[in-house]
């Protein structure tokens, strides 16, 4: 009878939400705020006199990200892909408007920021995801011509527009998330390899150059060595540092010493380096396996869209994983110096009102995604 029952009530779910995706993201939320309390304890208590300030405050954005995202996802991703121009544009406007002198907010030396009525807005981390909702849109449309030299060019010039916006910020890694997008998204929808292949290397030839030409970025090409140059490597060798002192068990929950005004960021770009110093390896794979299981479920699912004729959402499902799970790969390659000091964040685990409402954005889309895909299935099964 009991069994019968959990059968009637997963029914009822089914057509509305994935159960083991949506048990999936609350554990990656939970485990999230679980960290950066730990990690921003010191700091808060430091800055406001308030131990758990950024938690609270972190709380505030899922509420707020919550709150906006009930009303999204009663759009329908066929309303996404007829309005993707729209999107596009619209964010496009504000990567402008940051620009604009007196309009936008410099912090270290960066200006990527809007403020509005006292909350800070990173245009960034929006145009970075509408950006795949157009590209999404744009490979359905002319998925039958992408081989088309003509065809393939308009990714790379709206990217190229894209990059040269966010170079003048400057912000090199938003550039290098939306190159690597366009060219995996490219490749799932079967463009010519000679065109990928010349996409790559005139992409290698000019991250090259803009790292030639910036003293600053190449100042990072320390990372092999940190602590040899400890002035320019500062972060990454705490971090380094913070990582190797977890070992296999970790030092506990909230024991790092390394957060206690050691490693800047700590709460932000290098939270990774504070959960492999408390949780040690045992941590760092878990943090890991649960961004597996997600893109394993995205690429699941737009696998089963492409399969029910749902193209633009089984490339918005595929483009979806690989964007939050390459953000967090690269973040976790910075924190262990596999890759130069870029300030990437940790989805769902760095502090940030921005980057925390996209993900939980682009989570949504995917629960859309799902319903769309489970009626056209039961369309298709009723034919």
């Amino acid at each position: 009878m009991r069994k019968k029952s959990k059968d009637n009530l997963s029914n009822i779910i089914k057509p509305f939400f994935d159960i083991s995706f949506l048990f999936l993201i609350v554990t990656i939320i939970l485990f999230g705020l679980l960290i950066l309390t730990t990690a921003s304890i010191d700091l808060s208590y430091k800055n406001f006199n308030e131990p758990f300030y950024y938690t609270v405050k972190q709380l505030i954005h899922l509420l707020i990200s919550i709150f906006i995202c009930y009303f999204f996802i009663h759009i329908s991703t066929e309303n996404l892909k007829i309005n993707y121009k729209i999107f596009f544009l619209f964010f496009l406007f504000f990567l402008f408007l940051v620009l604009i002198p007196g309009v936008g907010k410099t912090v270290n030396n960066s200006t990527r920021w809007l403020s509005f009525f006292g909350l800070n807005m990173q245009p960034a981390e929006f145009f970075k995801l509408f950006y795949i909702i157009w590209l999404c849109a744009y490979l359905d449309y002319n998925k039958k011509t992408i081989h088309q030299l003509k065809v393939f060019i308009v990714p790379i010039l709206i990217f190229s527009i894209s990059a040269f916006l966010l170079l003048l910020q400057p912000d090199f890694g938003s550039t290098a998330v939306i190159f690597l997008m366009t060219f995996i998204m490219l490749y799932i929808a079967k463009a010519k390899v000679i065109h990928l292949a010349s996409m790559l290397f005139y992409g290698l030839l000019g991250a090259t150059i803009l790292i030639l030409i910036s003293s600053e970025r190449l100042s990072r090409l320390n990372f092999l060595e940190p602590c040899k140059d400890y002035d320019n490597a500062y972060h990454l060798c705490w971090s380094l540092m913070a990582i190797g002192s977890g070992g296999l068990l970790g030092k506990g929950l909230g024991a790092s010493t390394t957060k206690l005004s050691y490693l800047p960021e700590a709460h932000t770009d290098f939270i990774f380096a504070i959960l492999a110093e408390e949780l040690g390896i045992f941590g760092v794979f878990f943090i890991v396996f649960l961004f597996y299981l997600f893109i394993k479920k995205c690429f699941f699912l737009g696998d089963k869209a492409l399969r029910v004729g749902l193209v633009f959402q089984g490339y918005l499902s595929y483009a979806i994983g690989i964007f939050i799970t390459s953000q967090a790969l690269l973040n976790i390659s910075v924190n262990l110096g596999i890759m130069p000091t870029k300030g990437l964040v940790l989805p769902f685990f760095s502090y940030g009102g921005s980057n925390y409402l996209v993900s939980i954005l682009s989570i949504t889309i995917i629960l859309r995604i799902y319903r769309d895909v489970y009626k056209q299935s039961i369309n298709s099964s009723l034919r």
